[in-house]
C-alpha cells in the first residue's frame, strides 16, 4: 500500500509544479490582451479627436453661412457643471456661457469634447435643415418668378430703331 500511496502522491506533485506555471501564462496572456485593449483604446481616442476636429471645422463653416444664433440648453454641456444658466452658439461657432454668479465665458466649437458635439449637433441639425428648406424654396421661387418675368419680356414686340429715335428726341 506504500507503494500506491507513493505513486498517488507523485502526480500530484507534478501537478502542483505545473499549476503555477499555467496560472503565470495566464495572467502573461491576460496583460497581454490587456495591452492590445488599451492600445485599441487608444487608437480610438485619437480617431475620434480628429473627426471631432474636421466635424467642429465644418460645423463652423456651416454655422457662418447660414449667419444663425442658437441657445442651448446647459445640460448638453455636464463638464461646465450646474452654474451655468445660458448657453449661446454664434455664426462664428463661438460659445457664450453666461454663470448664474455673473461670469461670461466665450469657448469655441473646437473645444468641445466629442460627446457633446455630438449633442449639439443632434440639436442644431433639425433646425438648420429647415433654414436651408425655406431658404431654397424661397430661392426656387424667386428664380421661378424671373424665369417667367423673362418668358413674358421675350414676347413684348421690339420697337423699331427709327421709333426708338424719336422718342428719344421728344423727351
Amino acid at each position: 500500500m506504500s507503494t500506491q500511496t507513493t505513486s498517488q502522491t507523485e502526480p500530484m506533485v507534478e501537478g502542483e509544479k505545473e499549476a503555477p506555471a499555467t496560472e503565470s501564462s495566464e495572467i502573461l496572456t491576460s496583460i497581454q490582451e490587456l495591452q492590445g485593449e488599451s492600445e485599441s483604446i487608444k487608437d480610438i481616442l485619437d480617431m475620434e479627436k480628429a473627426y471631432a476636429l474636421e466635424v467642429a471645422t465644418i460645423m463652423k463653416q456651416f454655422l457662418d453661412q447660414i449667419g444663425r444664433s442658437y441657445v442651448l440648453d446647459p445640460s448638453l454641456f455636464p463638464r461646465l457643471g450646474h452654474g451655468v444658466k445660458e448657453v449661446i452658439l454664434t455664426p462664428q461657432g463661438v460659445f457664450f456661457l453666461a454663470y448664474n454668479n455673473g461670469l461670461n465665458i466665450a469657448r469655441t466649437v473646437d473645444d468641445l469634447s466629442p460627446d457633446s458635439l455630438i449633442k449639439v449637433l443632434e440639436r442644431i441639425l433639425p433646425d438648420v435643415k429647415a433654414f436651408l428648406t425655406e431658404r431654397r424654396q424661397k430661392l426656387s421661387a424667386r428664380a421661378t418668378m424671373l424665369e417667367k418675368v423673362a418668358g413674358e419680356l421675350k414676347r413684348i414686340p421690339s420697337i423699331p430703331k427709327s421709333a426708338r429715335a424719336s422718342q428719344t428726341r421728344n423727351q
